[in-house]
């Protein structure tokens, strides 16, 4: 049997001084250099190895910053009610939200369709970025059913919509369609979030409802490959299920 290629070999000796804590989460890495000096070998050696670990998650590259460990995974549960900042800051993390704009627009063929509208129709668009521990994690555009939200524009952004909806407009949302995909992320959604055209992604799109069937909320987010640990919890109290 051939040997590990050297590169699989630097790879799981990085990961080592990850798990040992020689190199903590959310810490930055030494610069390339040193690192190949450190491991007698050539840059281009090391940057498979951590081309390697960045397609695992195990670390991440913050442009014109360097590669940093990335933080343990967020547990995103998608069939609970529960918004960014609650199951964030439930974990033990600090949440931040960053508006990045807000627009009266009409609704496009395909955001007509997820709202139930006809082409045309008033919306507002919210582009929004979020937060984990200050490190930049999801950037997301929000469309919304301007009939049932009237002067919408006054309110404040960086805080929960769900809250909003409930308090200023006696709003619930009961019902929820989501979709998840792997993606690359390109275009807009890369330079929002700060990384390479054609980094690895998740796409995943929420569609909202009350509790009388009225679609209230298109929500389309992009999120880095390493931040998720997607988990669905199920109960059953039949005995016999199988």
């Amino acid at each position: 049997m051939s040997e590990l290629p050297f590169y699989l070999q630097l790879r799981d000796r990085l990961v080592m001084l990850i798990k040992t804590g020689e190199l903590p989460a959310s810490s930055r890495l030494p610069a390339e250099r040193e690192l190949a000096e450190r491991f007698s070998t050539t840059r281009v050696t090391l940057r498979q190895a951590l081309a390697q670990l960045e397609s695992e998650g195990q670390i991440y590259r913050s442009n014109r910053r360097g590669w940093f460990v990335s933080p343990a995974r967020l547990n995103y549960e998608p069939v609970k009610d529960v918004s960014f900042t609650r199951y964030v800051t439930a974990q033990g993390r600090t949440p931040m939200t960053q508006v990045l704009g807000f627009e009266h627009a009409v609704a496009s063929v395909s955001v007509a369709a997820a709202l139930e509208l006809l082409p045309g129709d008033p919306v507002y668009c919210l582009r929004r970025r979020r937060y984990a521990d200050e490190r930049l994690v999801l950037v997301e555009r929000i469309w919304l059913n301007a009939q049932y939200l009237p002067d919408l524009e006054k309110e404040r952004f960086d805080l929960s919509l769900w809250q909003l909806f409930a308090h200023k407009y006696g709003i619930e949302l009961t019902d929820k369609s989501i979709s998840i995909i792997p993606t690359a992320l390109t275009g807009e959604f890369a330079d929002a979030l700060e990384v390479n055209s054609g980094c690895p992604g998740l796409h995943i799109t929420r569609i909202s409802r009350t509790a009388d069937g009225r679609t209230l909320e298109y929500d389309e987010e992009y999120w880095l490959h390493d931040v998720l640990r997607i988990g669905i919890s199920t109960h059953s109290d039949d005995d016999s299920a199988c």
